[in-house]
C-alpha cells in the first residue's frame, strides 16, 4: 500500500457515510410527505361527503313539501 491509499479509502468512507445520511434524510422527508398527502386526501373526501350531503338535504327540502301537498 502506498501512503495515499489509506487517505483515499478514508475519503471514500466519508463520502459513503454522507450518502447514507442523505438517504436517511430523504426517507424521513418522504415519510412526512406521504403522511401529509394522506391527510389531505382524507380531508378532501370529507369535503366531498359534506357537499353531497348538503345537495341531498336541499333536494329533499324541495321534494318533500311538493309531494306532501298533493
Amino acid at each position: 500500500m502506498t501512503a495515499s491509499e489509506p487517505d483515499r479509502l478514508d475519503r471514500i468512507e466519508v463520502l459513503l457515510t454522507g450518502f447514507g445520511e442523505d438517504l436517511n434524510a430523504l426517507k424521513e422527508q418522504t415519510t412526512r410527505t406521504n403522511e401529509r398527502v394522506e391527510i389531505y386526501q382524507k380531508a378532501s373526501q370529507q369535503v366531498v361527503n359534506l357537499a353531497f350531503g348538503l345537495i341531498l338535504t336541499a333536494a329533499l327540502a324541495i321534494i318533500i313539501p311538493v309531494v306532501t301537498n298533493r
